[in-house]
């Protein structure tokens, strides 16, 4: 398993940031620059839990992972205050099959995914702020009552 930690700042109270890590509303897809609502599944959202199949289009296919996402332990998801704003970890663990695709993306992973995914939070961050500073009036705000509140980061 391959693991990349990206650490960045950004003028949001944790709280915001923590909520856009398990918000799989329709916002998810103008968070994540690489998600897109007809390559999302929800299989099951629980309190501290969710389990999705993502595709992202990379080329000409389109790259699926099953993706389980866990916010049940403090420490695992976090957003720490900083500076008037917020220091965001964001950590990526990826396991490929060992097949000619999957020894490549690894590669790949392994090689250039540490400026990959610094630029990817970096987007992230962006169009989490921008949705702040001009939301929607039909969002709405969605938090799991088990969800880790922005005191309980590191």
């Amino acid at each position: 398993m391959t693991t990349i930690r990206i650490t960045t700042d950004c003028t949001l109270p944790p709280a915001r940031i923590l909520h856009a890590a398990y918000d799989f509303g329709p916002r998810r897809t103008q968070v994540w620059p690489a998600v897109h609502a007809e390559h999302l599944t929800v299989h099951r959202l629980g309190e501290t839990t969710a389990d999705a199949t993502e595709g992202t289009p990379v080329g000409v296919g389109i790259n699926w992972e099953r993706c389980h996402y866990d916010w049940s332990q403090p420490g695992r998801l976090t957003a720490t205050p900083s500076n008037g704003g917020s220091r965001a970890e964001m950590v990526w663990q990826r396991t490929f099959r060992r097949n000619p695709r999957g020894l490549l993306f690894g590669t790949l992973f392994r090689i250039v995914g540490r400026p990959i995914f610094g630029h990817y939070a970096r987007q992230v961050i962006t169009n989490l702020e921008a949705l702040e500073r001009n939301p929607s009036p039909h969002q709405t705000v969605r938090r799991p009552s088990g969800a880790q509140s922005a005191d309980q980061g590191r």
